[in-house]
């Protein structure tokens, strides 16, 4: 019996740490947020991020290139769009991963489902 325990506590661990071994729903790409291309979706809770200054994601605060939501411009401005994928992989990414080598609580890394959903949370 307290075999059985061990293992099963075991695989608990596995699946909060490393997640599921089975494949999960993949978003389909689509025209979202008025892109001439399709992409994925994207999810972005601003309330997940309150410990972080405004300007350090939103350049245009500070070069005064806008106001609108960052879809607006990194999927419909062609000077930019073709880089909407490195652009919010290396700058989100590097930023969860940056705060997992610091011991803090970090956003996804590398659960692409975890980014890539409809963005439903404000």
């Amino acid at each position: 019996m307290k075999t059985l325990l061990v293992l099963l506590t075991l695989i608990v661990v596995w699946l909060l740490t490393y997640g599921t071994p089975f494949a999960s729903a993949y978003p389909e790409k689509a025209h979202y947020y008025g892109s001439p291309e399709v992409i994925l979706p994207m999810t972005f809770a601003h309330g997940d991020h309150t410990e972080t200054r405004c300007m350090d994601c939103h350049h245009n605060f500070v070069d005064d290139t806008g106001g609108e939501p960052c879809m607006h411009c990194h999927v419909s401005d062609t000077s930019v769009s073709g880089l909407l994928e490195p652009q919010f992989h290396d700058f989100c990414r590097g930023c969860h991963e940056k705060e997992a080598a610091a011991g803090k609580v970090s956003g996804p890394v590398r659960q692409c489902i975890a980014c890539h959903l409809s963005d439903l949370r404000p």
